[in-house]
């Protein structure tokens, strides 16, 4: 069974996540070709330029150009985990679009940058600031995700992002409380999480929530997914980003095994059909 796994673009990988992303890539791959698998690794600019044989795709990928290419090949049947329709709906405009109801995702109006000429934001800033993201891609500088406190760096944020040629900026109240990073493998028992500021830390209220986080992941479409919550002192849990597959942190090495669990299951669903039609057509 041969398998193509897809590096993320060190663009959309900002500094340290660059080695990070991919480990956790060559890691799985490492683990699928532990279970028998033939295993090819290419990156995201090789995804438009050929055609991609393979049993099954498994990709980091998320830049525009090479995510439409892969939407081609799983329109024509290939297995891709994760899905590039998924990781596209992790983009923040889309994201407050599909899920815009789901329980936990924090509330976020997206803005046209260049329809605020006075700087108003949408909802009022408060007292702790609110933040403007970039509203296509994950963060690729330390400028896609700003907080401001004030209308005048409001309006400085959406002009640096009109500057910079991005249309649409996820804007969202800023959220006191405990920040958390969680990580899981949809359909296994895998989910982990920690704390952002003591990374030996696991606050037990997350692990109640996780029905509700897993949830979220298989609404995107995501099979592979980590992202950010907080803790708010009253105890209520607020998810303010959905990632399609993280580098998964101080857990990578599990990670890896547990994602090749699922990716090699999914793909043997797949190979099984065509060794029975070939065995078929032999009699």
């Amino acid at each position: 069974m041969l398998l193509v796994g897809i590096l993320r673009e060190v663009a959309f990988s900002p500094f340290q996540h660059a080695e990070n992303d991919r480990l956790i890539l060559e890691r799985t791959a490492r683990a699928l070709q532990r279970r028998g698998c033939r295993v090819r690794l290419i990156s995201e600019n090789e995804v438009s330029e050929a055609e991609i044989e393979a049993t099954a795709i498994f990709s980091m990928c998320q830049g525009p150009r090479a995510n439409e290419a892969l939407v081609e090949h799983e329109r024509a049947g290939k297995l891709i985990i994760n899905s590039p329709l998924a990781v596209q709906s992790c983009y923040r405009t889309r994201l407050s679009r599909i899920a815009r109801d789901a329980p936990l995702l924090a509330p976020t109006t997206i803005v046209d940058t260049s329809a605020e000429p006075r700087g108003e934001p949408p909802i009022p800033i408060g007292e702790h600031g609110l933040w403007v993201k970039r509203g296509d891609v994950h963060a690729t500088q330390r400028e896609d995700v700003v907080r401001v406190r004030c209308a005048a760096e409001y309006a400085e944020a959406l002009a640096d992002f009109r500057r910079r040629g991005i249309t649409d900026a996820a804007v969202q109240a800023h959220v006191v409380g405990e920040v958390v990073k969680f990580y899981g493998v949809v359909g296994t028992p895998f989910f982990r999480f920690y704390a952002e500021s003591m990374h030996n830390v696991y606050p037990v209220a997350l692990s109640a929530a996780r029905p509700a986080i897993e949830a979220l992941a298989r609404r995107v479409g995501l099979e592979v997914y980590g992202g950010d919550a907080v803790i708010t002192p009253t105890g209520r849990i607020v998810v303010i980003d959905v990632n399609d597959w993280p580098s998964f942190a101080y857990y990578r090495s599990e990670a890896a095994e547990v994602i090749a669990g699922h990716i090699y299951q999914r793909a043997a669903q797949l190979a099984v059909p065509a060794v029975s039609e070939r065995r078929s057509g032999a009699r």
